[in-house]
């Protein structure tokens, strides 16, 4: 699911689906495993942490 490539609309539309899938699962799964609305959002944050970073990195090697 990689913003980098060059991809047809219906692909573009497909890897949207799929990417909101994912997210339901997981929010799904961490809630029936008893997970509080507080832990989703913490456990949300830190996974943007983890690509805010990455980027960052990434841009920081390009320069």
């Amino acid at each position: 699911m990689g913003a980098t490539r060059s991809q047809s609309p219906s692909t573009a539309s497909a890897d949207v689906r799929s990417v909101r899938i994912l997210a339901k699962s997981v929010y799904r799964e961490l809630r029936n495993s008893g997970h509080s609305r507080s832990d989703i959002v913490a456990f949300t944050n830190a996974v943007l942490e983890l690509v805010t970073t990455e980027l960052r990195d990434a841009q920081e090697a390009a320069e």
